[in-house]
């Protein structure tokens, strides 16, 4: 198969479309939720949506896990490892949204005691947390569903099931909150509901764009201890990694609560920026996937040194023009969030590291996917937990001298280590083309 960059945009297109809409979620969110014109209530959203991404991000790899062997079982043709791979995960996804939900108590005060915040911060916070702990199971069968779709290269239809349920949110957010007034709850229910919605369309997609009937494969369902213990092992590393990725973005916000509250609230709306620009790089990372994926179940080294190639043309791309567009509209973006006098002081004082997010994150996000999508999961342990060490680091030195600047230089730094410590290891990418 010669790739080219048409039958990668037509893949990749879809993918960033629809991947780019979540991160809108918390952006609209806290731009909604800005326009009442309280700090604390910003910060309440920005506490509560990390508390559930902490929760969805320790199990975010059923989504690349599914993906990248939905991609390999494509590849091979072969029907059984295609049901098997969906069925499996979807109902440990399942399971495990269950757990959630049976032990809020424990992970709300675990929660506290980590993060920390203000007195009104956190009850704010408890709101949000109350209502979309519910919405656990659906958002974790969701990955699968999503997951599952990527790897098939249904990439139309990736964009249908996202798209839907996250415009949804946002319609639901506007009505919810500025117009029926039910503030934090309001941006609570909005999600929810949408999570549910997103389910059933990803359900009812899956179903229509298979081409065989999955009613005939249902067997792939059962698992075994040892079934058990292969899928276990082989997302322990992926486990580890999101870990890594929830302790940096737990210290993030628990060193901008001990801050202040409106350095809280700032840093808020500038993860949100950072948040788009990143889920644009992540719709690149999920089309090189797939099709990494296809080069290992094809066993193909020709297609995957074309993905190699034009995953670093469409990253440097994207480097650029995400740059430039920074640079034209950072002082308009703020204003969607919030028209506080001293939350935008302090985002014009840091928005120059929002500048520099692009080059420093664009290469790790977009070539992690390579080695997601071939099940290549060690090196993206290993080159993770050098990255958190190297954010932590800088936390001890930078943040006592320098304040939100050192807590945003250790941002920074983490971004360029999870390229530096990961694309080392690219040869074993390559070594996965080639076995047996």
């Amino acid at each position: 198969m010669n790739l080219t960059h048409k039958d990668y945009f037509k893949i990749a297109f879809p993918f960033i479309v629809s991947t780019v809409t979540q991160p809108l979620l918390g952006a609209v969110d806290t731009a909604v939720i800005g326009k009442l014109g309280v700090a604390e209530l910003i910060g309440g959203v920005a506490i509560g949506t990390v508390i559930m991404n902490t929760l969805y991000w320790l199990f975010g790899f059923f989504r690349v896990s599914t993906t990248g062997q939905s991609a390999i079982a494509l590849g091979k043709n072969d029907r059984n490892e295609m049901a098997r791979s969906l069925f499996q995960p979807a109902i440990l996804a399942m399971s495990v949204g269950l757990v959630f939900i049976l032990l809020q108590s424990l992970i709300w005060q675990g929660a506290l005691f980590i993060i920390e915040p203000e007195d009104v911060v956190g009850s704010n916070a408890k709101i949000y947390f109350d209502i979309m702990i519910f919405g656990a199971p659906f958002v974790l069968l969701n990955y699968t569903l999503i997951g599952w779709l990527m790897g098939q290269a249904k990439a139309k239809e990736t964009l249908y099931t996202q798209v839907f349920g996250n415009v949804l949110n946002i319609v639901l957010d506007v009505i919810f909150v500025l117009y029926l007034d039910l503030g934090i709850a309001g941006v609570a229910y909005a999600t929810l509901i949408a999570q549910i919605s997103t389910f059933v369309i990803g359900a009812l997609l899956v179903v229509r764009t298979c081409h065989f009937s999955l009613t005939d494969y249902l067997s792939e369902a059962k698992m075994s201890n040892s079934d058990l213990k292969v899928i276990v092992s082989s997302n322990m590393d992926l486990l580890l990694r999101t870990v890594c990725l929830l302790t940096f973005f737990n210290m993030m916000a628990r060193v901008g609560s001990q801050l202040g509250s409106d350095v809280l609230a700032a840093n808020a709306i500038l993860m949100q920026v950072t948040f788009i620009v990143s889920y644009m790089f992540d719709g690149v990372a999920n089309a090189s996937s797939v099709f990494a994926g296809k080069a290992v179940g094809q066993k193909n080294p020709t297609l995957l040194n074309n993905v190699l190639r034009l995953t670093t043309i469409w990253t440097t791309g994207f480097v650029v023009v995400l740059t430039i567009l920074t640079v034209l509209f950072k002082s308009q973006i703020v204003l969607v969030f919030t028209a506080l006098p001293e939350l935008l002081a302090i985002y014009h004082d840091m928005s120059i590291w929002l500048l520099v997010f692009p080059l420093v994150s664009g290469y790790g996000l977009t070539f992690y996917g390579i080695f997601t999508g071939t099940g290549t999961t060690r090196p993206v342990r290993n080159s993770t937990a050098c990255t958190l060490a190297l954010f932590l680091i800088t936390l001890f030195i930078a943040v006592p001298i320098f304040g939100n600047h050192g807590l945003w230089l250790g941002f920074t730094l983490f971004y360029v280590g999870r390229f530096v410590f990961l694309f080392p290891f690219i040869g074993q990418v390559k070594q996965k083309c080639v076995e047996a």
